[in-house]
């Protein structure tokens, strides 16, 4: 199954659940699994999922809303699940190693172009925050 999309930036949990520039909050909101939710109090939105199996991987997402559209997804995946996440358990070296196979993963997925009419795509890593990801901006 393809996850993203390049020709129009969709990223799909599966063939029913497809999160895309611009699609209003409730519509993700509805989707019928484990999440959890964020108003900012400022016109963002955030919506937070966790473990969902697609492929082979269990993908974390974080979809980020301005004014009820979807703006950014920032994910990060394993090939096992994580019931709860710790800072006890934290290795900046897997970190850093995380990001290289999100680049890798990008790579094989999408191909090496990160920069599209719609958005773009980027392989990450927050030495303040502490972890690797991959991001969709859209535009």
């Amino acid at each position: 199954m393809e996850i993203i999309n390049i020709d129009n930036g969709n990223f799909s949990l599966n063939a029913e659940m497809v999160i895309y520039a611009n699609k209003e909050f409730a519509e993700v909101n509805s989707f019928d699994i484990d999440k959890t939710t964020n108003d900012m109090g400022n016109g963002y939105e955030w919506i937070y999922f966790k473990n969902i199996k697609i492929g082979s991987f269990y993908f974390f997402l974080n979809v980020c809303f301005f004014k009820n559209k979807t703006k950014m997804i920032i994910f990060s995946f394993s090939e096992s699940q994580v019931e709860n996440p710790s800072w006890d358990n934290w290795n900046e070296n897997e970190q850093i190693t995380n990001k290289i196979n999100f680049e890798d993963w990008l790579n094989k997925s999408i191909g090496s172009k990160r920069k599209f009419n719609w958005g773009e795509i980027s392989s990450n890593y927050d030495s303040k925050g502490g972890g690797a990801s991959v991001t969709i901006n859209y535009q």
